[in-house]
């Protein structure tokens, strides 16, 4: 083989320094093995313990979030996760009794009967950050027979949900600041702004109550619940539904509004059903129009808007 002059002067650097190493490599003691990773569940509880702002006021469209459901990396807790720019966030978790001695009696003997809390927030955006509680009573196998829903939105919405392990139980802040706590092995509410009663198993699906969760805080709640269907319809199978509106602090009595005040019941184009996305985003203007319906005075709650400090 003939070396062309060009190879020859790429190579004469490295025969250079072979042939200038004349001394045996010494030994050198081996470098310690690089510290193991924090487990991937102490990281997600990590982030879900911060008490943190809303990242943004809008969900974007489409939302910021691949869908990925996990169960085992926090124990006890289903994760609802989006990648941000290679950085896994969370934005919803879930608590499920599947078996409980005061809620879910019927669990416990293994007829697949059970209740799920999702605090969800969507793009980790003041927008649609809710809690989404529902009821499987597992009666008749038929979901649209089965399924009890109830969603509540809480205001002012000062941070998105948060979520600790404190022993034997998940400490939830609400998106008001406010604690609810759960037993962490049955998933029951034990304590806090929030009063849970039993499931109701009628046999009866139309007798059958919606979850019945009683927000007893300092702020404003807005709640929908209906069976088989989405809870924001303003007509479900010919009804006209309603919308509750609570300020137990202030008010005894409810008030009712129509879901279609809330959100958005026409379908886009291309679309078949509504996408029942919010009309109306801030909470300035949640509590203008609840004032302008319900005739109360919210002034207390718009003094209560004010960021809650990051991290504690």
């Amino acid at each position: 083989m003939i070396l062309r002059p060009w190879i020859f002067l790429l190579l004469l650097p490295a025969f250079l320094l072979g042939g200038c190493n004349t001394q045996q490599p010494r030994e050198t003691a081996a470098a310690p093995p690089a510290a193991a990773p924090a487990p991937k569940q102490l990281d997600m509880l990590g982030q879900l313990s911060h008490r943190v702002m809303p990242e943004r006021d809008l969900v974007r469209d489409p939302y910021r979030y691949d869908r990925t459901i996990t169960m085992g990396r926090v124990p006890g807790v289903r994760l609802y996760t989006y990648d941000a720019e290679g950085a896994e966030r969370p934005v919803g978790f879930a608590l499920i009794d599947r078996g409980s001695p005061s809620s879910n009696p019927r669990g416990l003997r293994g007829k697949g009967a059970q209740r799920e809390f999702l605090f969800q927030f969507p793009d980790r955006a003041r927008e649609e950050t809710a809690l989404l509680v529902s009821d499987d009573v597992a009666l008749s196998g038929r979901y649209s027979h089965d399924n009890m829903f109830r969603e509540l939105y809480f205001f002012p919405r000062r941070q998105l949900p948060s979520l600790q392990k404190k022993g034997q139980h998940f400490e939830v802040r609400l998106p008001t600041g406010e604690p609810v706590i759960f037993d962490a092995a049955t998933a029951e509410v034990v304590e806090g702004v929030l009063q849970a009663e039993p499931i109701d198993f009628n046999n009866d699906r139309y007798a059958r109550k919606n979850p019945r969760i009683t927000y007893q805080g300092k702020g404003l709640v807005i709640t929908v619940a209906q069976r088989g269907e989405a809870p924001r319809r303003a007509v479900v199978w010919g009804q006209k539904k309603r919308a509750e509106v609570r300020y137990p602090s202030r008010y005894r009595e409810s008030c009712f509004i129509s879901p279609s005040l809330l959100w958005d019941q026409r379908p886009k184009r291309g679309d078949t059903d509504p996408r029942l996305t919010w009309r109306v985003q801030s909470d300035a203007d949640i509590f203008a129009l609840v004032e302008a319906r319900c005739g109360w005075d919210l002034d207390a709650l718009r003094g209560a808007t004010a960021p809650i400090s990051a991290g504690i």
